[in-house]
C-alpha cells in the first residue's frame, strides 16, 4: 500500500522537475550537446548521460539517473500526451511506488517507467536504446506464441 510518505516523495519528485530538467540541459550544453524536450534529442541525451556517468560514483550516477529519467519522462509526457503518476496498483508490480507516465498510449493501464529506461541505458550503454524502449512502449507488438504450443 502506498503511504503518505510515498505520496510526499512523489510530490517532491514533481516539485524538483524544473530544476532537474534545467540541470540536464545545462550539463548537455557544457558538453557541447544541444537537447530539448523532443524525441529528436534522444540520441544526444544518451551521449550526454553516458559521458557523465563514466566518471561518477554510484551515488552520483543515481542522481543523474533520476534527473535524466525526469527528462525523458517529460519527452514522453509531452509528445504522447501522458501524465506523471505514482504506480500503486500492486506491491507485486515491477513499477510499484515508482513515478511512471500513463495515458500515453491507447493501451489502457500501460505504464512507462523513465527510471527503468535510463537504468537500462546505464547498463547496456547503446545509442538508440531510449528511442527503442519508448517506441516499444508506445506501439507494442503482440507476441505470437502459437508456434510455441505443443499439440
Amino acid at each position: 500500500m502506498i503511504t503518505t510518505n510515498d505520496r510526499d516523495n512523489f510530490e517532491h519528485f514533481l516539485i524538483l522537475m524544473d530544476d532537474q530538467l534545467e540541470a540536464v540541459e545545462n550539463e548537455s550544453n557544457k558538453r557541447g550537446f544541444s537537447i530539448d524536450l523532443t524525441m529528436n534529442s534522444l540520441e544526444n541525451i544518451e551521449k550526454v548521460f553516458l559521458s557523465i556517468i563514466e566518471d561518477c560514483t554510484e551515488e552520483e550516477t543515481d542522481g543523474w539517473i533520476a534527473a535524466f529519467a525526469r527528462y525523458i519522462g517529460e519527452i514522453v509526457r509531452i509528445r504522447f500526451d501522458g501524465q506523471w503518476h505514482l504506480s500503486s496498483d500492486s506491491p507485486k508490480d515491477v513499477y510499484y511506488n515508482t513515478p511512471v507516465i500513463v495515458n500515453h498510449t491507447e493501451i489502457e493501464g500501460l505504464e512507462f517507467s523513465p527510471i527503468f529506461a535510463i537504468r537500462a541505458l546505464s547498463i547496456r550503454k547503446r545509442i538508440g536504446l531510449l528511442h527503442q524502449i519508448i517506441m516499444a512502449d508506445i506501439e507494442p507488438v503482440p507476441l505470437e506464441i502459437e508456434h510455441l504450443r505443443e499439440d
